[in-house]
């Protein structure tokens, strides 16, 4: 499992993949009927970015949502990596601590219809 060398370097695939995913047709379509907003943090990059799925309309940004998003994560950059690439099962990293979550569980568990797409416009992105 890889990681990033320096926020610098993360940042930038992180903007590429926000950018990306309010693009995506598939994103659009299977987060028709979603309101759900989702913040990440990612402290040992000290890095924070958030993504909102709002019935269709894909948004985000680097730095926290205002307002605050429903769900919130937390982890390394090698779990986010891992996660968004498809070799760490994100229950497994809640189970194990290196990720922690907070916030609307009924909304993030929505999400799991983008995992897969979300995944594959994650690897577009690096």
């Amino acid at each position: 499992m890889a990681g990033y060398i320096n926020k610098e370097e993360m940042q930038a695939v992180i903007e590429r993949f926000i950018d990306n995913l309010s693009k995506d047709e598939a994103i659009a379509k299977r987060s028709k009927g979603l309101k759900v907003s989702l913040g990440f943090e990612i402290p040992d990059m000290d890095l924070s970015f958030h993504t909102e799925f709002m019935d269709g309309v894909v948004s985000g940004g680097i730095g926290e949502a205002d307002p605050p998003s429903m769900v919130f994560l937390e982890m390394d950059n090698e779990t986010f990596d891992g996660m968004f690439t498809g070799e760490i099962d994100g229950a497994s990293a809640a189970m194990s601590g290196a990720m922690t979550f907070s916030g609307d569980m009924s909304a993030a568990m929505g999400l799991q219809v983008l995992q897969e797409d979300m995944g594959r416009v994650y690897l577009t992105s690096k």
